[in-house]
């Protein structure tokens, strides 16, 4: 056969086997790499992502915890795996947004990833200590005014959602606090709750029992809208600070350059998967809520993340 006619051949027959292979997907199992813990909000999210998807892919949908360096671990296992729909990952905001806004080199997510959707975000809620004479967000506003430098916020840890929001409120209202990282939001609650910690910015899930039992009085969730867990804290907008947009979310993506059918197919099954009952309480109960998006919007959602963390961890000189 003279090599031009050979080239072609091959040619047209991946044309043929590509397409096919993709109606086929899935034809096994596939692996969901969550970048953190078993146990943690991200994996309970991506727990439930998980079996959301495999009732409507009619596949098993497995979760593998990789967690270190930040979530950046798992994240970029998952930028060099094949991108044949068999690895996905279940994006978050540090390695996704906050590592990259403070060096490019750490993930390049239009470079080593196709986004197939967010799949929900959660606000973050202030809480003080209740030993504090401040009972709503404009009374706590006009206190730490008047102490600039004198009350101290926790964190999860430098670079965390939670650090980042309570910088944001700095610069939004114009006050001053310190950082205090601890290892995690629950670790710092305790100091809250005694008073040798004046606030700090965490998951609504998280906090609210603490919330509840009155141990630490929430101000304001970090959003556009209230949360059904705390329906009487006021939210951002409402409290006259549309710009003070905190939230953790959850985005599914998967390695770069996939066929098109199988973004689709599972952006289809993501969209689906929104809509089960199950998946809604088990997301609620998180204090999290679905979003309805494609690529192209998921792209756009991470890039006004972005445009609100770069400028502030470029300030703060963060290094990961």
């Amino acid at each position: 056969m003279p090599m031009w006619r050979g080239a072609i051949f091959v040619a047209a027959l991946t044309a043929v086997v590509v397409p096919a292979a993709a109606q086929d997907y899935p034809s096994r199992p596939i692996t969901l790499v969550v970048p953190y813990a078993a146990g943690g909000p991200v994996d309970i999210a991506g727990r439930s992502t998980a079996e959301a998807l495999s009732k409507q892919l009619g596949q098993g949908v497995v979760v593998e915890n990789k967690p270190g360096a930040g979530g950046l671990v798992g994240t970029r296992y998952v930028g060099t795996a094949r991108p044949d729909g068999y690895t996905l990952l279940l994006g978050s905001p540090g390695p996704l947004v906050i590592a990259p806004s403070a060096d490019p080199a750490t993930v390049n997510v239009e470079r080593d990833f196709t986004l197939i959707g967010v799949i929900a975000e959660s606000p973050q809620v202030l809480v003080i200590s209740s030993k504090l004479p401040a009972k709503t967000f404009k009374e706590f506003v006009a206190y730490a005014k008047t102490k600039p430098g004198a009350l101290n916020y926790g964190s999860a840890g430098i670079g965390t959602t939670p650090h980042l929001a309570a910088e944001l409120l700095n610069r939004a209202t114009g006050i001053r606090t310190v950082h205090v990282p601890y290892r995690g939001t629950s670790a710092a609650v305790p100091d809250v709750i005694s008073g040798e910690l004046q606030m700090i910015f965490g998951d609504i899930a998280t906090l609210r029992p603490f919330v509840d039992s009155k141990a630490v009085t929430a101000l304001v969730i970090g959003g556009t809208r209230r949360s059904n867990l705390l329906p009487d804290v006021p939210n951002a907008v409402e409290e006259g600070y549309p710009g003070l947009i905190s939230r953790n979310f959850s985005v599914l993506l998967a390695p770069a350059r996939m066929p098109a059918d199988i973004v689709a197919r599972l952006n289809a099954a993501l969209t689906a998967a929104k809509t089960d009952k199950g998946f809604i309480e088990r997301m609620d109960q998180q204090g999290m809520s679905p979003v309805d998006s494609s690529p192209d919007q998921a792209r756009q959602y991470l890039q006004g993340e972005r445009q609100t963390w770069e400028p502030i961890v470029r300030e703060m000189g963060l290094k990961f």
